[in-house]
């Protein structure tokens, strides 16, 4: 038999390539990906605005609720339903020195009416 015929050695040599070809491949993928996080950290931190954060949310029933959310130094009462969300109402954030501000954002009787 001719070595260079000899199936076994090949079907050897087409897995070490294409197991080279994939460790090449996943390499990429996470230096990219790596790159990727590092450059929206620092998009995030140059903006000086913070991501919007759920401060309470009270269910309705079924798919309704009431969601008190704070971004950018505003409070928003938000509807959300299965139809979409809806702003209720709005107002400055309160002070950081008021505890009892930031616990009640919003008076549910004014707001709701």
């Amino acid at each position: 038999m001719n070595p260079s015929s000899d199936p076994s050695g090949s079907f050897l040599l087409d897995l070490l390539v294409t197991l080279a070809a994939l460790a090449f491949v996943l390499a990429l993928a996470w230096i990219f990906l790596r790159l990727l996080k590092r450059g929206m950290q620092a998009h995030g931190a140059s903006a000086g605005v913070a991501a919007p954060r759920v401060l309470q949310a009270v269910s309705l029933g079924g798919h309704e609720r009431l969601v008190v959310v704070r971004h950018a130094n505003v409070d928003y009462l938000l509807g959300v339903s299965e139809g979409g969300i809806s702003v209720l109402d709005r107002s400055p954030a309160a002070a950081a020195g008021s505890a009892t501000a930031a616990a009640t954002p919003f008076n549910a009787s004014d707001s709701i009416r």
